[in-house]
């Protein structure tokens, strides 16, 4: 049963790095833990400065509501009030926009992976190239 720890996270953001340059993207990645607390980020060489904090912003929804921060766009856009008292509630931490999974191992949820830097849906590939690479699933096990 793997933890996330630094080591796993190290292995997620080389894996999403990977992923990056196979690709040509400049990212940036965030792995925090179940409590929304930063394991580690990373921004590669050339990647916007603000997506560091960006990558934070999904990961920590994710980890908040334990779902792909795809879904938080989805439930946040159609009523953007919900939208904007949550990202307040949270001090501005929660960047509701595809690009963030959360960490399972099996039944036991771990935390969350966010990227930024390309299109959401690259991100979120990006994300999924480190979770798998970790040994970790965006799924509970049924």
């Amino acid at each position: 049963m793997p933890d996330l720890d630094l080591k796993a996270a190290q292995r997620m953001t080389e894996a999403a790095i990977t992923f990056a340059q196979e690709n040509s993207l400049r990212l940036a990645i965030a792995v925090l833990d179940g409590g929304g607390n930063v394991v580690l980020v990373t921004r590669m060489d050339g990647c916007n400065f603000l997506s560091p904090e960006i990558a934070r912003g999904k990961a920590f929804g994710s980890a908040a509501w334990k779902l792909p921060s795809a879904e938080l766009n989805a439930r946040f856009g159609a009523n953007p009030a919900a939208a904007a008292g949550m990202v307040g509630i949270s001090s501005s931490r929660v960047t509701p926009v595809q690009g963030a999974l959360p960490i399972w191992d099996g039944m036991r949820f771990l935390g969350a992976i966010g990227v930024s830097g390309a299109r959401s849906d690259e991100d979120e590939a990006a994300a999924r190239a480190g979770l798998l690479a970790a040994g970790f699933s965006a799924t509970a096990a049924s």
